[in-house]
């Protein structure tokens, strides 16, 4: 029998940012298929926006989520996960290897909450779910048992994660004890491509799921962007979640410029000349662009007390608000 020489590997994602993080976690000589959903928030605008031709070669995209059909079919050798606390995923991976030997799986970034994530998977036990969620009995069921399986992983080596996201000494400590491992990026494949950039003039603001998500207060926020025109008109670059009503509440203020786009900021704000500001509240945008951009400057607000709702725990506060825009380095 001939020997096996080609990793293929599956990636599912959810975000453009999950997407954008595969592509820089494929390698060369590895065949991956990127199972895309299409449905979630933000995606098929992404996904009719980006460009086939900036895939890398032997990548193959499909416009379908978490399926455990195809990990049932083919023998994948790498797994790919964007949101480990995904319904979708963890269905796929409980059916598709209940009784078989899961494969090597790699955590790709998810934005802030992927702290979250490596800090469950760390743990001795629990459930692989979203700060905030709440889960019926049977998927709080399913959650803890792929946590399971992936905590089962890193002895062997065998679990990793893919980041381009500042790693906190003490997180890097925790969760290479387990016998995992963590490999870094600086989306060196992005900043292949010819997707524009932008002229500081533009004065870019990067919008905020924040008040979309019941986090913070709308007036605090509106209040923010005022401070921010009172220096001048704004490019305004909206988050997915963002809803079309505030949207269309700000565009009636002329000094806004708001640049409705398919694609993630990072893929728009790529390539800023060295005298660029950027302005953001925390985000995980704000450190993509620190580490595409590092001889620009990211202006972060960070969060007043008042400004919260009260529907976040304080961790989630702290832990936004202590983020740093620039990537720390594995030593």
């Amino acid at each position: 029998m001939a020997k096996k020489t080609q990793l293929t590997s599956i990636a599912f994602v959810e975000s453009p940012l999950q997407f954008l993080s595969a592509l820089e976690a494929h390698e060369p000589a590895e065949e991956l298929l990127i199972r895309a959903r299409a449905n979630a928030k933000g995606m098929t605008s992404f996904l009719d926006a980006f460009d086939s031709a900036w895939l890398p070669k032997n990548i193959t995209l499909e416009r379908v989520g978490a399926k455990p059909g195809v990990l049932r079919k083919q023998n994948f050798d790498r797994i790919y996960i964007g949101d480990a606390c995904s319904g979708q995923v963890h269905k796929a991976l409980a059916l598709a290897y209940l009784e078989r030997r899961m494969p090597e799986v790699v955590i790709l970034d998810d934005g802030l909450a992927t702290y979250s994530t490596i800090e469950i998977l760390t743990a001795k036990r629990g459930p692989l779910v979203r700060p905030r969620q709440k889960l019926k009995a049977s998927r709080a069921v399913m959650s803890a048992h792929v946590a399971d399986r992936l905590r089962g992983l890193a002895p062997a080596g065998r679990l990793r994660w893919h980041t381009a996201l500042p790693v906190s000494k003490t997180m890097r400590k925790a969760f290479l004890k387990t016998g995992a491992e963590i490999t870094r990026h600086k989306f060196e494949h992005l900043q292949t491509l010819p997707t524009g950039g932008s002229h500081p003039r533009d004065n870019p603001v990067i919008g905020s799921a924040l008040v979309a998500d019941g986090l913070i207060h709308a007036d605090s926020y509106r209040t923010w962007l005022e401070e921010l025109m009172a220096d001048g008109p704004i490019t305004y670059y909206p988050h997915r979640r963002e809803t079309d009503e505030f949207l269309a509440e700000l565009s009636r203020d002329e000094r806004v410029r708001i640049k409705h786009v398919g694609l993630p900021i990072e893929l728009r704000l790529v390539n800023l000349p060295p005298n660029s500001t950027i302005r953001s509240l925390p985000s995980t945008a704000a450190i993509s662009l620190a580490t595409l951009n590092p001889d620009v400057t990211i202006a972060v607000t960070k969060i007043p007390a008042e400004w919260w709702t009260g529907a976040s725990a304080d961790s989630l506060r702290k832990s936004l608000n202590t983020q740093s825009v620039k990537a720390d380095v594995d030593t």
